[in-house]
């Protein structure tokens, strides 16, 4: 999943499109770029996990129809899914595993889904689809308080010339 759904910059490789290299494994994994040679999926991760705490096989990428992988220090959570398995993250045990994670957004991690462009905050009771977000683009969410109560939100940033722009969005 990785070789195909994933940005490698060294190798001019978009997102969504199988990897030039790609023969049923990778043909030049001895000289693979870094990108590839230091990339581990949460799947890949768990092995190394003990017994009862490894992700099962159908969390494996190519059977869930999703890959995940952690950035900013672990305290994003990224569910990049096949465009055309679009509602993969959304059967079980997936959904009941992302919304639970999702949980510690009140602690600072986030859970943001891929599926193509769009992009799907994961909140505990409520999922917040932000529409297409182009790769240039940041999104930066939690909550925000309106009549007393904690709302979930989220700002979609995008350079332009003169400076960063936000998006506010929410519910």
């Amino acid at each position: 999943m990785c070789c195909r759904l994933l940005t490698i910059e060294e190798l001019e490789k978009p997102a969504g499109l199988l990897c030039d290299h790609y023969a049923g494994g990778c043909a030049i994994y001895e000289d693979r770029p870094d990108a590839c040679r230091g990339f581990r999926c949460i799947w890949l991760k768990s092995e190394r996990l003990a017994p009862g705490s490894r992700l099962g096989p159908e969390w494996r990428p190519d059977r869930a129809n999703f890959m995940m992988y952690t950035e900013q220090d672990g305290r994003r959570l990224n569910v990049i899914v096949d465009p055309a398995h679009s509602l993969a993250w959304k059967r079980e045990p997936y959904y009941g595993f992302l919304k639970r994670t999702s949980s510690r957004v009140t602690e600072g991690h986030e859970l943001l889904v891929y599926v193509g462009d769009r992009r799907i905050v994961v909140f505990p009771d409520e999922d917040l689809d932000l529409g297409l977000v182009g790769p240039e683009h940041k999104v930066e969410f939690g909550f925000t308080e309106r009549n007393g109560r904690q709302i979930p939100c989220a700002r979609v940033f995008r350079d332009l010339p003169g400076g960063a722009v936000a998006d506010d969005q929410g519910t």
